[in-house]
């Protein structure tokens, strides 16, 4: 096997690097960044030049401390992104497929996961991270419906720490 070279798809992985800290959300009522025992803080690093590697550590919103771990790269062959998402709270691997939009400001993160409405099926999640003009991110959580419509049930905005 040859080794892979980065490629521009690549290149936008770096965007994720470095520390970051959650200054808002719609998912966690009465966050308050300022507060310590409920901040959520943010580590980006490369593996090598193809991979991005996400650890997140703050407490869920019964209070619960939880970590996540996110891996996102870009497969040339299949000519998308991909990548994975695990959490302390649960006991699902999430493997994601991805694209960019909105010229490059947009990346799209799509993985099926366990129907958190009814359980026993499955539903297509997605997770959007938008890269900010102000230099903070957002990502966005939602669920596609039946009508195939997305719901967002949370946003998260980041900010360099």
């Amino acid at each position: 096997m040859q080794p892979s070279t980065a490629t521009e798809h690549h290149k936008i992985l770096r965007r994720l690097t470095g520390e970051w800290r959650m200054v808002s959300s719609t998912g966690h009522p009465d966050y308050d960044p300022e507060d310590a025992a409920k901040r959520w803080t943010e580590t980006g690093r490369m593996l090598g030049d193809l991979w991005v590697i996400i650890e997140s550590r703050g407490p869920m919103p019964d209070g619960e401390p939880a970590e996540m771990l996110m891996t996102i790269g870009y497969d040339t062959a299949l000519g998308r992104y991909t990548g994975t998402w695990a959490g302390s709270m649960m006991d699902y691997l999430w493997v994601y497929r991805g694209w960019l939009e909105d010229e490059e400001q947009t990346l799209v993160l799509e993985a099926d996961g366990p129907d958190f409405d009814t359980p026993g099926k499955t539903a297509v999640y997605r997770d959007v991270i938008r890269f900010l003009p102000d230099g903070t991110r957002s990502f966005t959580g939602s669920v596609q419906q039946p009508d195939g419509t997305f719901r967002e049930f949370m946003t998260h905005i980041l900010a360099p720490a």
